[in-house]
Order: structure tokens, then C-alpha cells, then sequence
């Protein structure tokens, strides 16, 4: 059995993609090249999951059978859910910092 099923692999891809799109399109100039603030790692992985909890209401629409899987899972939660966890982990972070 596989900790991810369908686009489930895109719950960890995308928060990290964004973040790293973020740090080539716009550097952070108040840190070393090639490292992030704290900021920009919130905006990436934030903005990322929140794509990814959209895409996940998405794809996993529609009736299930009772006690059938989502089609597109991470551990073996329907992606849009760690997806959430993840957002609100980085707006918890940003509002404590």
C-alpha cells in the first residue's frame, strides 16, 4: 500500500514547488542567496496548500461507496484535508510571530 493514491503525491509537491518558484522569481534581498525568510517559506508553503486544497475539493467530488478510499489520498486522508492542516499551520505561525 502506497502513502499517497491518485494526486495524492501533490500534498507535499506543491506547497514546496511554490516556494521554490517563489524564491527564483522574487529573492528575499535580506538573506543569503539561496536561503529564505521565514515570510517567503509562510507564502510558499501557505499559498501552495491552498492551491492544493482547492485542487483536492476538486478531484475528489462525487459520491464514494461506504468505507471506499478517496481516489486521490495522503495517508490515506483525502488530500485536501493535511492540505488544510498545512495552511492553517503557516497562517497559526505567521499570526504568532
Amino acid at each position: 500500500m502506497l502513502i499517497y493514491r491518485g494526486a495524492g503525491f501533490l500534498t507535499l509537491l506543491t506547497p514546496i514547488a511554490t516556494l521554490l518558484l517563489l524564491m527564483w522569481l522574487w529573492p528575499d534581498p535580506s538573506v543569503a542567496k539561496g536561503n529564505t525568510s521565514l515570510t517567503q517559506l509562510l507564502l510558499g508553503f501557505g499559498s501552495g496548500a491552498a492551491l492544493n486544497v482547492l485542487l483536492g475539493l476538486v478531484l475528489n467530488r462525487g459520491p464514494r461507496a461506504a468505507g471506499e478510499h478517496a481516489r486521490h489520498h495522503f495517508f490515506f486522508l483525502p488530500m485536501q484535508w493535511p492540505s488544510l492542516a498545512i495552511v492553517v499551520a503557516c497562517v497559526v505561525v505567521a499570526l504568532l510571530r
